[in-house]
């Protein structure tokens, strides 16, 4: 033994004696409980095959009722296991063994938290969600949510199908609370192909071009044409008016001067014929006048009608040239003439030659169908020129049909991105359009949303129309709270659509419309919208907040804005970061809000291109200021002294809104002391607030009602009624004195909860039959050790 070598107990190098599981449950325990090196050359592990005590008694494997229930719950969920059920360790194991991509019309009605959180997780981009407890977040409404999304953003948008949808909807429209859609499929190319080939264009192959609709000759007044006719006979010149340019026109028997009146356009004044040496001068300036206004019409007339007639030559050279290419293609076109006819030799025939294989076997050829003959005559530089001058609008790009919305009637925010499908590098700007359809659609399902709080369109390119179209939706819904149209491309000429969405009953909350084109007249019309509202109900609801970040505002934009809204209870909440103005028009327009509207606590203004001298105003202005909490002011090109001196007075305002007794006026002595007396420390704070807590949860915890009986109380029951029965010997034999066992009553927790006796326990009550059936003794883990020490001792 002592020469033997450990390697001759390895089997040989290239036989496989080890089993290797296929399951991915089982390879992954396997790699890591795989038997050592140092196992493997064992002289009584020289013969195994398979270490099969990797797999047995393992926590995270299981046993084999473990692996049973995971392989039941990959069959379904909709029917467990009796066994299953009965065993909550069993259910366990079975929820956490479910798929989390199972389809969404077999798991809806799981209700198992853990399961529905492993999909949330699974399925969300938000990574702080796994950072949430179980009971901070409605996991399972988030799972199905997620997994709708998923089946419409996989759904084409060629093929909506509307009836299976509609039923899933109808199924999960109890649990869905939020909707947030991002990547929705775009038409293929080829959807676009007739768009291309249908493009209208001025080419010889177009059937437009075959003319241009040209109007016809302005021809002259009736005075002009006579005017025009007699201008030879006599041609006067007052000479009295010294004139440069123009001279006057008499007739021989009267003159007619046009007047330049708007009401009477045709009008004419006659004149007497005869012109006397005392006309005023004023009068003969009127014909001058006159007269030179009617050679500007004739002018401009004739310059027309030469544009008319140069249009008329290009027509007539595209037709000339049209003819000349029709007869070109038809010569290209004509058949070639035919070739002379040769005379056929005869041939002698061949002899046949003996078949001697199947390869010898003559075949004669396929008849040709004339596929092969056939040639794209189309002209391929056109189309390609036509193909990249198409630009994919708007109006071309549909998608599915987003009236599904309605669907979820108990719906309380809905967020739609249009990015387009998953691009990749592929990107093509027709995945990021979207038509007026689509917000057609979307309006016809929103407006039927009564329950919905927030609305966010972002990240999508939007115009004054699409925006028209969706507001008009959302003014009808009363208990709309937020809208977000951040991202979206909007200019300077949505302001009629705004305003329609701030003309309601109930206001908004906050109305989010950063990173946009928005500038004067937008911005003007948002605040005269507020100043109506405030006007028209000045006790109704306000807006609280206002984003404006990174719009063009300009300095006229925002004067218009703050000159509007101050005086009024709206904008606790403004944000301007980054906006586009001039330094010293917005240091002034900043510090007289910062001084005249009361209700604003915070102010965003981050990123702003100013200087010291406008941030000395802005701080002046904050200074007198004791109710704002929020100021920022980074990026500004302030001091580094404007910067703290700023944070200062914030931390002032902070400290009197914590401190209400500073500044007061009404306070005595002794309401000071009692305020000073009730402060506690922040840690001494939370834990009477966390024991408070406790209390009032264990004050109002529901009460567990039953009307089952313990088992001791249902003996002391049929023990009375054997005690009433008379036993005649027993009353004759003699009494003797026995001393009274005490009794000991166990209520059951069930019990316990209904009468509110306190609990009483008893561990010498149990006798060694409950204590043995209740009592877990699993042994010791090396039982080879623990019977050799019981037989030493």
């Amino acid at each position: 033994m002592d020469d033997e070598n450990d390697e001759d107990f390895l089997p040989p190098p290239n036989l496989c004696t080890f089993s290797i599981p296929k399951e991915p449950d089982l390879l992954v325990e396997y790699e890591l409980y795989r038997p050592s090196m140092g196992t493997r050359r064992l002289h009584s592990e020289r013969n195994r095959g398979v270490y099969s005590e990797a797999f047995i008694e393992h926590e995270r494997l299981g046993t084999l009722a473990d692996l049973s229930v995971r392989a039941l719950a990959k069959l379904g969920t909709r029917h467990i296991a009796p066994l299953v059920k009965q065993d909550p360790m069993k259910l366990r194991i079975h929820y956490d063994s479910l798929d989390v991509n199972l389809p969404l019309e077999e798991c809806y009605f799981v209700e198992d938290v853990r399961f529905w959180r492993r999909v949330v997780l699974a399925k969300s981009s938000d990574k702080t969600l796994q950072f949430k407890k179980i009971d901070d977040c409605d996991w399972r409404g988030m799972g199905i949510s997620l997994k709708y999304v998923e089946l419409v953003e996989a759904c084409p948008a060629a093929y909506w199908p509307e009836q299976q949808m509609a039923e899933l909807g109808q199924l999960v429209r109890n649990y869905v609370r939020t909707l947030h859609i991002k990547h929705l499929q775009s038409l293929d190319d080829h959807f676009f192909t007739h768009y291309v080939v249908s493009e209208p264009e001025l080419d010889a192959s177009s059937a437009e071009s075959a003319g241009i609709v040209v109007s016809s000759d302005e021809s002259d007044t009736p005075v002009e044409e006579e005017e025009e006719a007699e201008e030879e006979e006599e041609i006067i010149v007052i000479p009295k008016l010294k004139l440069k340019r123009e001279t006057v026109r008499i007739l021989d028997k009267e003159v007619r001067i046009s007047l330049p009146d708007r009401s009477t356009k045709n009008e004419s004044v006659t004149e007497t014929e005869d012109i006397k040496p005392s006309v005023g001068k004023q009068s003969r300036i009127s014909i001058w006048t006159t007269d030179v206004e009617g050679q500007k019409r004739r002018d401009a007339r004739h310059a027309r009608n030469a544009a008319r007639q140069q249009l008329r030559d290009l027509d007539r050279e595209k037709k000339e040239e049209h003819e000349r290419r029709k007869q070109r293609r038809a010569l290209l076109r004509a058949p070639p003439p035919p070739p002379p006819k040769q005379k056929k030799k005869k041939k002698k025939a061949a002899p046949e030659k003996p078949i001697t294989g199947a390869f010898n076997i003559p075949v004669d050829p396929e008849p040709d169908d004339g596929q092969a003959k056939i040639v794209d005559i189309r002209n391929k530089e056109k189309l390609l020129n036509r193909i990249k001058r198409y630009d994919y609008p708007a109006k071309h790009c549909h998608h599915i049909d987003l009236s599904f919305v309605r669907y979820f009637d108990m719906l309380n925010s809905l967020t739609i991105e249009f990015l387009g499908p998953e691009m990749d590098l592929r990107y093509h700007k027709r995945h990021m359009n979207f038509s007026h359809e689509d917000m057609v659609h979307l309006a016809d399902g929103v407006r039927t949303l009564k329950q919905l709080k927030t609305f966010r369109l972002r990240n999508s390119r939007m115009d004054s129309m699409k925006l028209l179209i969706i507001v008009r939706a959302l003014k009808q819904l009363d208990a709309l709270e937020v809208v977000d149209f951040g991202y979206d491309q909007l200019k300077d000429n949505c302001n009629v659509a705004l305003e329609i969405l701030l003309e309601r009953k109930v206001m908004l909350k906050r109305l989010e419309l950063e990173y946009n084109k928005l500038s004067r007249v937008t911005v003007g019309s948002i605040g005269y919208a507020l100043r109506c509202h405030a006007d028209n109900d000045k006790n109704g609801t306000t807006l609280q907040y206002l984003g404006l970040a990174n719009n063009p505002l300009g300095e006229l934009g925002l004067s218009f804005l703050f000159h509007n809204i101050m005086g009024t209870s709206h904008l606790v909440e403004l944000n301007i970061n980054g906006v586009e103005a001039d330094a010293s028009g917005i240091a002034r327009d900043v510090g007289n809000l910062l001084r005249n509207h009361a209700p604003l606590r915070r102010l965003d203004m981050a990123s702003i291109k100013l200087n010291p001298v406008a941030g000395r105003s802005i701080i002046r202005g904050l200074e007198t200021n004791h109710k704002i909490i929020h100021f920022e002011c980074r990026g500004c090109d302030l001091s580094p002294d404007q910067e703290y001196e700023a944070d200062v007075i914030i931390r002032r305002n902070n400290y009197s809104l914590h401190h209400p007794y500073l500044g007061d006026t009404k306070q005595t002595e002794t309401s000071l002391l009692g305020y000073l007396s009730s402060l506690r420390h922040p840690i001494v704070a939370k834990i009477e607030a966390e024991n408070a807590r406790r209390a009032e949860c264990i004050r109002n915890r529901p009460l567990k009602s039953s009307s089952e009986l313990s088992v001791n109380e249902e003996e002391i029951l049929e023990e009375i009624p054997q005690e009433q029965e008379l036993d005649i010997w027993q009353t004759l034999a003699p009494q003797q004195q026995t001393t009274p066992k005490k009794s000991f009553t166990k209520f059951s927790a069930l019990s316990m909860g209904s009468t509110q006796l306190p609990f009483v326990f008893n561990p010498n009550s149990f006798d060694e039959h409950e204590i043995r059936e209740h009592l877990y003794m699993p042994g010791p883990q090396n039982r080879h050790y623990y019977f050799e020490r019981q037989l030493e001792n």
